[in-house]
């Protein structure tokens, strides 16, 4: 009996140790889950600081983007004055001596055809472009505004012929020039030496003009009224952002035109203009007194009569090739090689030096497009 009660009381102390195991594991579990919970607490609270300290940031900088957009809307013509002033008594500007022209004068080009046929500096390039300028001369506002009128009509039909059913290049247009105010005009392809040569191209850009002409001719007033209409609301859009506006009127500044109203004046220019102007005005430069100008940037493949992997050589780069030991055909030539008129374009008078052709020419007085 004695070993039993014994044995009754050790299971009896194994039990209560047991249960003493059980609850202090249930009480250092309970303190793990508080401290989890703790953590959590802390997380949320540090998050929650965090998104406050991201919403502070954000909040002071939308302030000082206001305050920034808010000092910008305040300056006006008195503060920039001031601001000018200031930066002009730190540099210590002083006046020039003389004054110095802003602009260039222009070559006044002979009236005939003339010619300028160079090959590409690049032996490995196939591209090709050429380029057919008319030039006007020294005009006034009137004048320009009716150049660009000219052009708007010419860029669809230009590109329809020249590029849809010609398919002579990916790149085609006419544009207008103004070269220092002496106003003309131009249409360019730019082609491959591998599928066209380049006369061959301003044989094709001299067909287009001659239909142009006669499209011009049977223009009806309705069809010009449009064009203007179109031009004019061109011209009428308001700047998308203000470095247009500033661009504008610092090209004014720039060439000491100061017309700052262009846009205006060019809008009552194209409200007056009539039909009989517009194809007059085109006729004027397809006669035989115009004053036309090629110029062709030839590439180098089949159609230019080049050798696979060569090229023929023109006058000015034969002696440079005797001189070359690597032999290399695609390597950059160092000058350029001027190449005469083939007998696709025989009234073309060639250009075989460039400077030897203006030294001798008279030049357009400085000239301002100013009314």
């Amino acid at each position: 009996m004695p070993a039993l009660t014994n044995h009754a009381r050790t299971d009896h102390a194994r039990t209560d140790y047991a249960r003493t195991d059980y609850a202090h594991t249930d009480h250092v579990r309970t303190d793990h889950a508080h401290t989890d919970h703790v953590r959590t607490d802390y997380v949320r609270t540090d998050y929650a600081r965090t998104d406050h300290a991201r919403t502070d940031h954000a909040h002071t900088d939308h302030v000082r983007t206001d305050h920034a957009r808010t000092d910008y809307a305040r300056t006006g013509p008195r503060e920039s004055s001031q601001f000018l002033q200031y930066v002009t008594d730190k540099l210590q500007f002083s006046k020039l001596p003389a004054e110095v022209p802003v602009m260039f004068r222009v070559v006044e080009l002979p009236q005939n055809h003339h010619m300028c046929k160079v090959k590409s500096l690049n032996k490995g390039d196939a591209n090709s472009e050429v380029t057919v300028y008319y030039q006007s001369g020294p005009k006034a506002l009137r004048e320009h505004t009716l150049m660009e009128l000219l052009v708007m009509h010419m860029e669809e039909p230009c590109f329809d012929f020249l590029r849809t059913k010609e398919t002579l290049g990916y790149h085609v247009y006419p544009t207008c020039r103004n070269t220092s105010g002496v106003l003309g005009f131009s249409v360019t392809v730019e082609t491959q030496a591998t599928k066209f040569n380049s006369e061959f191209v301003e044989s094709k850009i001299e067909e287009f003009l001659a239909s142009f002409g006669e499209k011009l001719d049977a223009l009806t007033e309705e069809a010009f009224s449009t064009q203007v209409t179109a031009l004019v609301k061109l011209k009428e859009c308001e700047d998308t952002h203000l470095g247009e506006e500033v661009d504008r009127n610092w090209a004014e500044v720039l060439t000491q035109q100061y017309v700052f109203d262009r846009l205006q004046r060019e809008i009552t220019a194209l409200k007056q203009m009539t039909k009989a102007e517009l194809v007059s005005w085109f006729q004027e430069h397809r006669g035989p007194s115009s004053r036309k100008l090629s110029v062709h940037v030839v590439g180098f493949g089949a159609s230019e009569q080049d050798a696979e992997g060569g090229a023929e050589r023109g006058k000015g780069d034969r002696d440079e090739e005797e001189d070359d030991e690597s032999g290399s055909t695609y390597g950059e030539v160092s000058r350029l090689c001027y190449l005469p008129p083939s007998a696709r374009t025989p009234s073309a008078n060639a250009i075989m030096d460039i400077h030897a052709f203006t030294k001798d020419l008279p030049l357009f007085p400085y000239h301002k497009i100013l009314e």
